[in-house]
């Protein structure tokens, strides 16, 4: 499995397994692809870029996992909330991927805004991930 794969599979694991963000959720709404006609409220991967960060005989890799929170409210209050929940879950996270060993995993940037498409409030998240292979 790819270290890209394998880090956003844990992070969801982790993420599901977080009461306090299912329960801003009402339920498991964390998605890898959204389903087809889903409303909001959802937490969804946006996207992961992986690079080689390999040093003289050892592979690694560093990674940029992008989290989208989609809400349903005209204030920053929900997202901002989720957001939180999404950091605690995550920042540092001791997580278990299937064939690669994470290094470390952190929060680097996240910002709440208006949606383009409604005048309701989302979230976007990015952190940053090294991985070796095990």
């Amino acid at each position: 499995m790819s270290p890209g794969l394998a880090l956003q599979q844990a992070m969801g694991q982790q993420l599901l397994a977080t009461p306090a963000l299912t329960a801003l959720l009402g339920g498991a709404h964390i998605y890898d692809e959204v389903p087809r006609g889903e409303q909001p409220l959802y937490v969804a991967f946006n996207g992961v870029e992986t690079r080689d960060w390999s040093v003289m005989d050892q592979k690694a890799h560093e990674h940029f996992v992008f989290i989208e929170v989609v809400t349903n409210a005209k204030s920053r209050t929900l997202a901002q909330s989720i957001g939180d929940a999404i950091e605690t879950a995550l920042d540092n996270a001791a997580l278990t991927l299937t064939g690669h060993r994470l290094i470390n995993l952190r929060a680097v940037f996240w910002s709440v805004s208006r949606t383009k498409s409604s005048d309701n409030f989302g979230a976007t998240l990015r952190f940053r991930a090294a991985t070796e292979p095990l």
